[in-house]
């Protein structure tokens, strides 16, 4: 039966967006298979009634993922779905205990933005935190797994903060 779902070429479009980039948005997914508002949250609940996808709210907005993604990867992936959010978690991946003043500094975000995608990261379990001075300091805490899922995704999470930290990324899995 499955295979009956993805013969249409519209709903493979559709499937196939969401496999390449996990997390994605049903706008992005409209983007990516070229297809109409329409016609794509069609597809999308189709997929998602036939548990080939799984659709997942945060905040206001939905994110699908294949079924195949682990449901331990679908957070860290959703939160790698913002450009502002990869680029902190590149940055504390590359210089573990930053502080806030630090990762401003490295990243160019506004200390409003680091909060907020601290604050997601935290309850993602994603992040340790310490104290240097007057300062909370906060780190990966499991970098190995971190980065294995920015390799196995690289394609989708490309950007020049990605490509960079992945050009080294065997090193850091050495420390």
């Amino acid at each position: 039966m499955d295979e009956d779902l993805l013969a249409l070429p519209t709903r493979r479009r559709v499937y196939d967006a969401v496999r390449r980039s996990p997390g994605i948005g049903a706008r992005e997914v409209q983007r990516e298979a070229n297809t109409g508002w329409g016609e794509t949250v069609y597809h999308l609940d189709r997929l998602t009634e036939a548990h080939l996808l799984h659709r997942e709210r945060s905040g206001h907005q939905d994110h699908y993922f294949v079924a195949a993604v682990p449901l331990g990867d679908r957070g860290l992936l959703r939160l790698t779905r913002s450009p502002s959010a990869r680029r902190l978690l590149v940055a504390l991946l590359e210089t573990p205990d930053s502080t806030v003043p630090d990762l401003t500094s490295r990243t160019g975000l506004s200390a409003g933005r680091i909060s907020v995608h601290i604050g997601r990261m935290a309850r993602l379990g994603l992040l340790r935190t310490g104290r240097r001075d007057r300062f909370r300091t906060f780190e990966v805490g499991d970098r190995e797994r971190v980065l294995r899922l920015l390799v196995s995704y690289r394609e989708s999470l490309a950007d020049e903060w990605v490509e960079r930290l992945l050009e080294t990324w065997s090193e850091l899995l050495r420390t």
